[in-house]
């Protein structure tokens, strides 16, 4: 199965915790909430009707695709605009926070659990149409 993400890949910044009435609890800021709410809803719209959770070995390929900074060069602008793959070596952090933020929010939506997927293929460039291309399969034995 194959989505499409609208808009720009936000990484999961990590929850902040504090002490509470003597008990450890912890906090996700709004804007964190807000953008796995808006893949669930973008992904949830994309799956077939009566769709089970997967609940097996899963494979997953992803491209986070961003829009080039202002600072490109015409000939950069260029490149993309012909095709041209130029990744993005700069933040965010490819495994630690774009792959948990997207795993993260499709928990209970696509599959199981994120524990399920254990093979990744992912990559980050950038495009003139932000956003994250999602491929998922069960890994046949």
């Amino acid at each position: 199965m194959k989505f499409e993400i609208l808009g720009i890949p936000k990484p999961k910044q990590s929850a902040r915790f504090f002490v509470m009435n003597g008990r450890v609890a912890s906090h996700q800021s709004k804007e964190v909430k807000d953008n796995e709410a808006d893949v669930r809803t973008q992904v949830m719209n994309q799956l077939p009707k009566g769709f089970i959770p997967y609940d097996e070995p899963l494979m997953v390929d992803v491209s986070f695709q961003f829009p080039p900074p202002k600072s490109f060069s015409k000939k950069k602008l260029k490149q993309i605009e012909d095709g041209e793959i130029i990744f993005k070596d700069t933040k965010p952090d490819l495994t630690d926070n774009l792959m948990k933020g997207l795993f993260d929010a499709l928990e209970g939506i696509l599959f199981i659990n994120d524990s399920r997927i254990c093979k990744v293929a992912s990559e980050k460039f950038y495009s003139f149409t932000p956003k994250t291309i999602l491929e998922i399969r069960p890994i046949k034995s």
